[in-house]
């Protein structure tokens, strides 16, 4: 089994969900907010700073709540967010709430993001998948 294959069965609930399938479209929803940068400032902005960096950080990963990230991000952008997962608001958020902690901390496993990830803004999943695993 591939990091990749364990990183989607760890985020998935048994239940039927296209991890993968919504890796994606959160992935594709982090660009158009801006890339991970805006994403990064959103959070500080927001007053989730200290939660983002343990995600970043090399210690254990704190929670975020769906709520919290609603507050930080804006109606709009949710919603968005909640077209591309095929839910409402408060599904796109929990979900987000899920998945985000674990693809910001992949994409910082010395404890730091580097400058490709916070400025490429036409990534894919694929690619980012590639450097997150180091294939």
């Amino acid at each position: 089994m591939g990091l990749l294959d364990e990183l989607v069965g760890a985020l998935g609930n048994g239940n039927g969900r296209n991890t993968l399938g919504e890796l994606q479209a959160v992935w594709n929803w982090v660009q158009e907010q801006g890339g991970v940068q805006v994403l990064l400032q959103k959070f500080q902005q927001g007053g989730l700073g200290e939660i983002l960096s343990s995600w970043i950080g090399t210690g254990s990963n704190q929670s975020v709540s769906g709520g919290q990230l609603q507050s930080a991000f804006g109606e709009e952008a949710m919603q968005s967010l909640a077209q591309k997962l095929g839910t409402d608001v408060n599904g796109a958020s929990g979900r987000l709430a899920e998945l985000l902690p674990h693809l910001i901390d992949r994409m910082s496993p010395q404890g730091q993001m580097d400058d490709q990830s916070l400025h490429d803004k036409q990534r894919d999943l694929g690619s980012m998948v590639d450097q997150l695993f180091k294939r």
